[in-house]
This record gives structure tokens, C-alpha cells and sequence, in this order.
């Protein structure tokens, strides 16, 4: 890290940027604390990174569901509401 962001001070750090990471981190700045949020995901382009957004759900192969193979090589990820084929890409 270089000397100058190394040299960089916050009054508050928010691990995770999900629902209650970014409220808390909206609620800190509000209320003027310099806040870092950090995100262990990849950096995420608005539509460059969204392959699936424009897609029906009859284009899935599988119709959005994880198949059972896939779903166990990620024992813990598969039981997420939110893990499907549309959206698999964004999970860790």
C-alpha cells in the first residue's frame, strides 16, 4: 500500500456492503464520520457486469434453479435464497 493511502484516517469501518452494511455506512456518513466500506466481492460495473439482466427466465437452462450437481461444490452459497443462475455470478 502506498504511504499515502496508508496515511488516510477513517471514524468508521463497515466490513460488507449488503443490506445492513450499506445502511450502517449510510447512517455513519450522515451523520458525519468519515466512513470506509469494504467489500470482499469484485468490483461490479453497472450492465457491463450484468450478463443475465436482460435474459427471460425459460432462457436458464434449468429455468434459474441450481442444479443439484453444481449445488454441491457450494454446499453453503446453494441454500441462499438469492443463488441462482441468475445471479451465481455475483457470489464469492
Amino acid at each position: 500500500m502506498s504511504e499515502q493511502l496508508s496515511s488516510i484516517q477513517f471514524d468508521a469501518i463497515v466490513i460488507g456492503s449488503g443490506i445492513s452494511g450499506g445502511w450502517a455506512a449510510k447512517e455513519l456518513c450522515e451523520k458525519g464520520l468519515k466512513t470506509l466500506v469494504l467489500e470482499r466481492g469484485r468490483n461490479v460495473e453497472h450492465l457491463k457486469d450484468y450478463p443475465t439482466a436482460t435474459m427471460h427466465p425459460w432462457e436458464f437452462p434449468h429455468r434459474g434453479k441450481i442444479p443439484p450437481p453444481e449445488a454441491d461444490t457450494t454446499p453453503i452459497v446453494s441454500h441462499c435464497y438469492a443463488f441462482t443462475e441468475a445471479s451465481k455470478h455475483f457470489f464469492v
